[in-house]
């Protein structure tokens, strides 16, 4: 069976998080190799703390790249924390992180080749600004 163009392409992925008292969201940007970009912005409907928003970034990412049959991906967090626990130079000890942290390495398995790795906040601030976006409260539009 043939695979697409757009399957063997390298997409690297930024996610991010914002917390505040209006909320949390997470944002990320899906990059080919090819310039082909796609970028979401999720609001988060339960309290959650920036971990758990930073997981659910990375989270809503990778289903996008797997909703676009990527094959190679590459995650860019701003989450020292979520790096290293998804690289296992840290053990997650919280119930929830636990959760959060084998639903991640259950998706990345369904990629042939992946990889997490941390990157400064100043590299990631488009995925921030959508973050930032989604977070914020829009109920006097409703």
């Amino acid at each position: 069976m043939k695979k697409s163009p757009l399957e063997e392409l390298l997409w690297n992925l930024y996610t991010d998080e914002a917390s505040n008292e209006e909320g949390s969201g997470a944002g990320f940007i899906l990059i080919s190799s090819k310039d082909i970009e796609l970028t979401c912005a999720v609001r988060l409907d339960f309290l959650s703390t920036n971990n758990d928003a930073e997981y659910e970034a990375l989270l809503a990412g990778l289903r996008m790249a797997q909703k676009v049959k990527a094959q190679r991906i590459k995650a860019h967090v701003d989450s020292l924390l979520v790096a290293n626990q998804v690289k296992e130079d840290y053990e997650a000890k919280d119930p929830k992180m636990i959760k959060y942290l084998r639903k991640v390495q259950e998706l990345l398995q369904s990629f042939k080749k992946s990889k997490v790795m941390h990157i400064p906040r100043s590299l990631n601030k488009k995925a921030d600004a959508l973050s930032k976006l989604a977070a914020v409260a829009f109920d006097h539009l409703a």
